[in-house]
């Protein structure tokens, strides 16, 4: 029962700070105040009340829609808060060690900005990548007590999607790979590299569709970060022991 308590807690605080995530990634990439104006409709103008405010709930009870002018509200905005929620009680429950708690839940907001920078400007800006690395290194080493393998967690990363970069002739940006700094120095080198090759995966499959589809032109760029953000989850809560497997039982290493 305190467990549920617990978690219920922890998806309420991250469902709060998904929602704020939003908010910075839209706001700070447009030049604007995080402070004012308010939180208002993107459509009318109109203030929101504190009842529109509650994460995901008021989005339910409103219809998707904003309750002045009507206009669907993306459904984004709850999916986002979902996601930070998910993540903060998952990161709580994964890890034993506080600090690569804290590391785990503040990686996720930060990815949660990135995807909402990343669906909106097609960007994942330097002011969330770099201060965001320097954070995650100094929590990961030292909660774990070893200040070598984030780094190389992070070094891994970025030359990872750094050759991606450079190979595909610029389609996939250098912010991608400023961002698996942060996502190595938390994953390390194997799960970080598992968490690119499943986003690979993910972005094929949904960029097929897409074009099957007819929702997709040819050479359309389309966003990569919440692929990233997938590949991350499935590497870190779902599959965090696949690449020890592969190790072991694969290479017999």
């Amino acid at each position: 029962m305190i467990e549920a308590f617990v978690s219920l807690y922890l998806f309420l605080v991250g469902a709060v700070f998904g929602s704020f995530a939003t908010l910075v990634g839209e706001r700070v990439v447009d030049g604007e105040s995080m402070v004012r104006p308010s939180s208002r409709c993107n459509h009318c103008q109109t203030p929101l009340r504190p009842w529109h405010l509650v994460p995901v709930v008021s989005w339910i009870l409103l219809g998707g829609r904003c309750s002045v002018c009507h206009t669907r509200i993306p459904m984004r905005y709850p999916a986002q808060e979902l996601l930070l929620g998910t993540a903060v009680v998952l990161s709580f429950w994964h890890h034993s060690n506080v600090l690569l708690s804290v590391a785990s839940c503040l990686l996720w907001f930060v990815l949660v900005i990135a995807v909402s920078t990343d669906l909106t400007h097609l960007m994942v800006p330097n002011w969330l990548t770099y201060p965001s690395c320097l954070a995650l290194y100094a929590l990961c080493a030292v909660g774990e007590g070893d200040f070598v393998r984030p780094l190389l967690g992070m070094v891994v990363g970025f030359v990872m999607i750094f050759l991606v970069h450079l190979s595909s002739g610029g389609r996939m940006g250098l912010g991608d790979a400023k961002l698996y700094l942060s996502i190595g120095a938390v994953l390390g080198v194997a799960r970080c590299v598992e968490s690119f090759i499943l986003a690979c995966l993910f972005g094929a499959v949904v960029g097929i569709l897409l074009r099957w589809t007819g929702h997709l032109e040819r050479r359309q760029f389309i966003p990569f970060v919440p692929f990233i953000a997938m590949g991350v989850a499935c590497a870190n809560f779902l599959l965090s022991d696949l690449p020890d497997w592969y190790l072991h039982h694969v290479l017999h290493v």
